[in-house]
């Protein structure tokens, strides 16, 4: 082990030609260009010559299984099939479908490395968190993260298992899986729900059942930067992991808080969310000592760029990042520093009282 408390090269990367196949059709925003378009950009940072380039098995449906309905998989064939929809931003394509199982079955691959081996990060495309027990939407299908956890705990024996959800968008789906599970403590940072889709993700909502306060909702005011996300790790996910004290890590997310991004309203910039990862595999590392690190998300002309400031990040690698890139637009946002910090503050706050009656630390 090297002493950054990281895995020396190769790092493990699930990668296979298949997922270039991934498509919602044209015009749609999610396009399937993104997986190719990363490895050249990785290439051209001489980092792809630094990683374990492992083809995923597509997953089969008894581990679908694992967070789906068998209802809900006999609809997705149906869908595809006949060309049909699972929400208004998802068409079942037989390229999104296979794509999406190749990805759930790359996350279970991913997990058994790091429980088997003395490998201590691996990295997957995937964070399709939308998809639910019995639905599909915002372009998720199989929910690779739910799948994953899922195989940690009952195939595994894992009791602790943490998911940071950093994208953009709250993770409705993986809220859904694991709302009553006090085996999995599920953290979702991501943008006000009242200003985005999917309008889930208020810090009231803290899980039911035996899983009461093991989900926690970090809803960012619009165009909160590097340093409401810095408050937000201070005094939020960090504590909650060093109390949990996860057997393994998960993170999902991609480059859709950036303040470039297409779709969102988030202000971080590409040194945030390099920060973001940073942040997260060292408290990753530090309280269960593995991380399985998905990335998918982002939209518009910024995501390589994005998921490289977050690699760069999450491996603590010298590479300037901003040299492969183009030049970053000036970043305005209609509200000042202080107010955006007074925001976080208080919504910060607000959390704490919610999910205070549950963990020591608050």
């Amino acid at each position: 082990m090297s002493p950054a408390g990281f895995h020396l090269p190769p790092i493990p990367l699930y990668f296979s030609d298949e997922l270039n196949q991934f498509n919602f059709g044209s015009g749609h925003p999610f396009t399937g260009t993104r997986f190719k378009e990363f490895l050249e950009l990785l290439r051209k940072a001489k980092i792809l010559e630094q990683c374990n380039i492992i083809k995923p098995i597509p997953a089969t449906d008894d581990e679908l299984r694992l967070a789906h309905s068998e209802e809900y998989l006999a609809i997705v064939q149906k869908a595809m099939k006949i060309g049909g929809w699972l929400s208004i931003d998802t068409p079942a394509t037989r390229g999104a479908v296979n794509a999406q199982r190749l990805i759930a079955g790359s996350g279970l691959q991913a997990a058994r490395l790091l429980v088997d081996t003395y490998e201590n990060i691996a990295h997957t495309f995937g964070g399709f968190h939308h998809a639910g027990p019995d639905y599909g939407e915002g372009f998720c299908i199989y929910n690779d993260v739910a799948i994953s956890a899922k195989a940690l705990i009952e195939r595994h024996g894992l009791d602790r298992v943490m998911i940071l959800d950093s994208d953009a968008h709250h993770g409705n789906g993986t809220m859904d899986i694991f709302y009553k599970d006090p085996k999995v403590l599920f953290v979702s940072i991501h943008q006000d729900p009242r200003t985005i889709y999917p309008g889930k993700g208020f810090v009231w909502e803290t899980g039911e059942g035996e899983g009461e306060g093991y989900t926690v909702n970090i809803p960012m005011p619009p165009f909160s930067g590097n340093n409401q996300y810095g408050m937000a790790f201070d005094e939020i996910i960090e504590p909650l992991a060093r109390e949990f004290r996860p057997q393994l890590f998960i993170r999902n997310g991609g480059s859709d808080p950036y303040y470039g991004d297409e779709l969102t309203m988030l202000g971080l910039d590409l040194d945030g969310l390099a920060e973001v990862s940073r942040r997260t595999r060292d408290v990753a590392l530090e309280t269960s000592g593995k991380l399985l690190d998905m990335t998918v998300s982002g939209y518009g002309n910024w995501v390589k760029y994005g998921w490289l400031a977050q690699f760069c990040g999450c491996e603590v690698l010298n590479t300037d990042y901003k040299a492969f890139s183009p030049k970053q637009p000036h970043r305005s946002p209609p509200c000042t520093e202080d107010s955006l910090t007074r925001a976080t503050d208080s919504m910060l706050n607000s959390l704490k009282r919610e999910i205070g009656k549950y963990w020591k630390i608050f």
